[in-house]
């Protein structure tokens, strides 16, 4: 058959055949040596739960009467070490343009009390979905008096989701110091913190950073029974190790805490001494077990001018996360975008089985190059197929079907916009589904469009 004539439609029987095998088995299918592989049949490493990329929180406490030059220093030296977030304390009164450099963005309410505690994150991974503020504490003084009320507390946070649909909630807070008026307010605090956390994780997991100014290694000071019972994990019980983050007696004071900690590997912390009289507190994460998915249900968008790739890098993360023995099932109108070739071509150096559909009027230099890699047998295991007429199948404009992809099985995402160079300069909407339903309500009509004998 050549590559270029639209193929011919299978027989009606076959089809139905294949429709029951999916209700009733979910099992490998015959044809020939090609790799069909349903929703039921993804591999997997045996043992091992998947591990998301690494993430970095920087908590940076930021003296709040120090000078311009020492305070951008430390603005910078919690920058310099790349993170995905940071969360200042102490900097009411300092420009969100300090605190805010190229490539990142802060969420804080304004106000001598709400704006002491802002959250920023990395624009080319994460976007904000949902913001707040809430309150920590309100323990005013007896008397009034023109001082500042060092018992009103706030914390500041942020829901974010990646660009390939990963979401995590960043909580930035400073507790009221553990003395004069305010000594009895560290347990309501910590209780104040975590009923906020409690709305944020059922929208996944949950980081929180910040001065608490309580010391962890003081047994007579830190509420450990009252932290536990929580759901709050410091890094430090994980690490089994307590940093000194005061400058002074060297106490444990800065936090950076887990909710749930069993949604997390640690993989390091460290500490570094700036002009501040905190040391910054820095923790590298992995997201794991369900939470680590690359992928989660719902809707991706690309904007033109916040998000340009947010589908391209999606539809390109669904096929650099199969891992060996995994099948990628791929379908657009069009294909001239030079990353999801390269992303292809790595592919099948891996194991991954790749299986290619396009209905472009003339094949790009991208297809010529996957031809000679995948070939054009429909019954083999790789392979790339042209079908003109693609409003027949009812196919979308681009997906990508993936029976294994960075800790999801059964991955579906179906974009409205063809794979082609200039896609980031519209609006372009993906729709991600992670059940064996809508992965197996697109597996027939991809094969059949194909011209695939199943």
């Amino acid at each position: 058959m050549s590559y270029l004539r639209s193929v011919a439609r299978t027989p009606r029987m076959a089809i139905a055949a294949v429709v029951a095998a999916l209700a009733v088995s979910l099992l490998w299918l015959p044809g020939g040596d090609g790799g069909v592989r349903l929703a039921a049949d993804t591999p997997g490493t045996p043992g091992t739960e998947p591990v998301s990329a690494p993430l970095r929180i920087v908590q940076a406490n930021i003296k709040s009467n120090m000078s311009t030059a020492k305070t951008k220093a430390d603005i910078a030296a919690a920058y310099a070490q790349r993170p995905d977030f940071v969360t200042f304390n102490e900097v009411t009164y300092r420009p969100d343009s300090w605190l805010a450099p190229a490539g990142y963005q802060l969420w804080r309410t304004p106000g001598a009390f709400t704006g002491e505690t802002p959250v920023a994150w990395n624009t080319a991974r994460w976007n904000m979905v949902a913001q707040g503020t809430w309150m920590i504490s309100n323990k005013l003084r007896k008397q009034p008096s023109k001082e500042f009320e060092l018992g009103k507390r706030y914390a500041n946070w942020v829901s974010l989701q990646s660009n390939i649909g990963e979401r995590i909630s960043v909580v930035s807070t400073h507790f009221a110091p553990r003395s004069g008026y305010t000594k009895d307010q560290i347990e309501p605090s910590f209780k104040r913190l975590a009923l906020l956390v409690d709305q944020l994780r059922a929208h996944g997991p949950v980081l929180v950073g910040g001065d608490l100014n309580v010391n962890y290694r003081a047994a007579a000071e830190y509420p450990r029974t009252t932290v536990t019972a929580l759901g709050l994990t410091p890094v430090y019980d994980v690490t089994g190790t307590a940093l000194p983050t005061g400058m002074y007696r060297n106490s444990t004071i800065d936090y950076i805490l887990l909710a749930s900690a069993g949604q997390y590997t640690v993989r390091g912390q460290s500490v570094r001494v700036v002009h501040s009289d905190h040391r910054q507190l820095t923790a590298d994460l992995a997201l794991t077990g369900s939470s680590a998915s690359a992928f989660s249900p719902g809707t991706v968008l690309t904007d033109p001018r916040t998000s340009p790739r947010a589908v391209t890098a999606l539809m390109v993360r669904s096929i650099n996360l199969a891992p060996k023995g995994a099948v990628v099932h791929l379908a657009t109108r069009d294909l001239k975008m030079a990353a999801v070739v390269k992303a292809i071509q790595q592919a099948r150096k891996r194991g991954v089985h790749v299986q290619l559909l396009t209905s472009g009027k003339k094949v790009s230099p991208g297809e010529r190059t996957l031809i000679k890699l995948l070939g054009t047998n429909v019954r083999k295991k790789s392979w790339v197929a042209h079908q003109r007429n693609w409003t027949r199948f009812h196919l979308p404009a681009a997906s990508s079907l993936v029976s294994a992809s960075g800790g999801t099985r059964a991955l579906r995402i179906d974009s409205n916009r063809p794979l082609v160079k200039d896609a980031h300069k519209v609006a372009t909407r993906a729709v991600v589904t992670i059940d064996k339903t809508s992965y197996d309500s697109l597996f027939v009509p991809f094969f059949k469009a194909a011209g695939r004998p199943l």
